[in-house]
């Protein structure tokens, strides 16, 4: 059963806002006269005027669809027949503010299951909010807190939402994405024999992977690590301040995150690698601050890739050996680091590990920078890795840490509940991966069930 507007419909429609809008440009143009009236003023009044013309126009059109003559009886989902009551009202809450439609109500002797036909077609959820409406709430909380989220939508539409309204569209459509990835990930994974899904926005050329974590402030658990990783592709260009270096940019990328531990979480890594086209990558590259669970998970999941462990990570461990050698500060600690950064950067990294181990006697505090050079020194030769053009920082993940997790889930104060933390932290990875679209259409058709109760 659907039904469309009518060309009198519309044109009758029409002499209606028309007369709406003369009604409102009389009304601004009687006021505007007195004293005081200015563009901000204007503007405003105007933009009002403007917002009660679409809720008209938005009420009118959906009253198009509805039939004059409607069917005695439609087929119910349960296979019976459900027979046709009478005219209900219905409102909704969209971008244009509530409207109220009259359309036909059904209902159905055999399951009990009222039915609203219009609903079905228009997408119309009596009751509740348009999809409209509910995708700029969930884009506002994913974006800011939900109290300025609230605020700057009324600025921006003169809706009045509540923050609580922000909270729960964003959270909503954070958990379809949870459920989406995990139905996905079920059908893609089998350790014995991993299938490929489908590739879109394939990376072409060097192919990066990138992990860190960031805490974030749970109820009741205290500081947890929000995991991000960061899948992407690179391009070499001029450096602005020194013309004759070439500066490797991150460009492309897109970012997985998730709470708990992180052996799933490198599942699903491995997954969203996968859609980017790994399996075409020439060459695969990890980069890591040289923890110990990023190392395992690129050889589980990554085999063959090249690791390389981040330049400033490294760095820092000379810094931290110049200082226990010689003083924090010294003239001393400056020479020595300077020179075995220099060491570091051409690939010598046994010699590091060899003037290190000749003073660890002295210094029995540089054995821990001892052990973190021998278990990274196969991913510090960053001779090659320049040569070959590689990025060999992470400041892709670092950064992502910061714009995609902290700037959102780790302000001042805040204490989340796991589920708002996990799913505003996924939302904000699809928003900053460029899939806001293809996460929209994960949201299911509005529905609302309507059942008589027994008697």
């Amino acid at each position: 059963m659907h039904c469309t507007p009518t060309v009198k419909g519309i044109e009758a429609l029409g002499e209606r806002i028309a007369e709406q809008v003369k009604g409102i440009t009389r009304r601004i143009g009687e006021e505007a006269g007195k004293e005081g009236r200015t563009l901000e003023w204007l503007e405003q009044q105007v933009i009002v005027g403007l917002k009660g013309v679409g809720q008209m126009l938005l009420e009118g059109l959906c009253e198009q669809y509805v039939d004059a003559y409607p069917a005695a009886e439609i087929r119910c989902g349960c296979g019976g027949m459900a027979e046709y009551q009478r005219q209900r009202a219905g409102q909704t809450k969209t971008l244009l503010g509530e409207i109220v439609i009259r359309r036909p109500y059904y209902l159905c002797k055999t399951c009990g299951h009222g039915r609203f036909p219009l609903d079905e077609q228009l997408g119309f959820s009596a009751g509740g909010i348009s999809k409209g409406l509910s995708e700029l709430l969930a884009l506002m909380g994913a974006e800011f807190v939900f109290e300025e989220a609230a605020m700057m939508l009324e600025k921006l539409t003169l809706l009045h939402v509540s923050p609580n309204a922000c909270r729960k569209e964003a959270e909503a459509l954070g958990r379809l994405i949870a459920d989406d990835e995990e139905k996905r990930l079920t059908s893609a994974w089998d350790a014995a024999a991993p299938p490929t899904p489908v590739v879109n926005d394939p990376i072409p050329g060097d192919f990066y992977v990138s992990m860190d974590g960031v805490m974030v402030h749970l109820h009741g658990q205290g500081w947890k690590n929000q995991w991000l990783g960061a899948i992407y592709t690179t391009k070499s260009a001029v450096s602005g301040k020194r013309p004759e270096v070439l500066e490797i940019r991150t460009i492309r990328p897109s970012f997985y995150a998730d709470l708990g531990d992180t052996k799933a979480f490198g599942r699903h890594l491995w997954l969203e690698a996968q859609r980017r086209g790994i399996d075409q990558a020439q060459r695969v590259i990890v980069i890591g601050d040289g923890a110990h669970w990023i190392w395992c998970l690129a050889d589980e999941h990554f085999p063959g890739a090249i690791q390389i462990l981040d330049w400033y990570h490294a760095s820092t461990y000379i810094w931290k050996a110049a200082h226990a050698l010689y003083g924090e500060g010294s003239d001393f600690a400056k020479h020595w680091a300077k020179q075995h950064l220099d060491l570091l950067w051409d690939g010598h990294v046994a010699t590091v590990i060899a003037h290190l181990e000749a003073e660890v006697v002295r210094k029995p505090a540089l054995q821990d920078i001892i052990t973190y050079f021998r278990n990274n020194q196969q991913r510090m030769r960053y001779d090659i890795y320049r040569a070959s053009g590689f990025q060999i920082g992470s400041g892709t993940i670092e950064s992502g840490c910061k714009h995609v997790i902290a700037a959102r889930l780790k302000q001042a104060g805040m204490i989340w509940a796991p589920d708002g933390a996990r799913f505003v932290a996924k939302l904000r990875t699809r928003l900053k991966s460029r899939r806001w679209d293809e996460t929209i259409a994960l949201r299911p058709a509005p529905h609302r069930t309507y059942v008589r109760k027994a008697a």
